[in-house]
């Protein structure tokens, strides 16, 4: 017997983690929802956390269409210090 794996081939690569990201009034977050069902619920919660929390005070939302890969702008990409997603149903 012969097995196969359907996946076919792929590659693992190792990639290290960024070092966390100090969070504070002068930290931007973005948010980023794929416009799932409750994403925007969910980071709307996120939100309200970190800014008690940590004092965050600068958030950055995008939101993409579920069906359609995310094409980040580049004032969202180069304006965020961290991002949080979210891909809910």
């Amino acid at each position: 017997m012969e097995l196969m794996n359907p996946c076919g081939v792929f590659d693992v690569r190792s990639t290290p983690l960024r070092p966390r990201v100090a969070l504070g009034p002068d930290t931007t977050v973005g948010l980023f929802a794929n416009d799932k069902k409750n994403a925007d619920v969910l980071l709307q919660h996120v939100q309200r956390g970190l800014a008690a929390s940590h004092g965050v005070k600068d958030f950055r939302w995008f939101l993409k269409e579920a069906t359609q890969p995310a094409v980040f702008t580049r004032d969202f990409i180069e304006g965020c210090d961290a991002v949080v997603g979210a891909v809910c149903d």
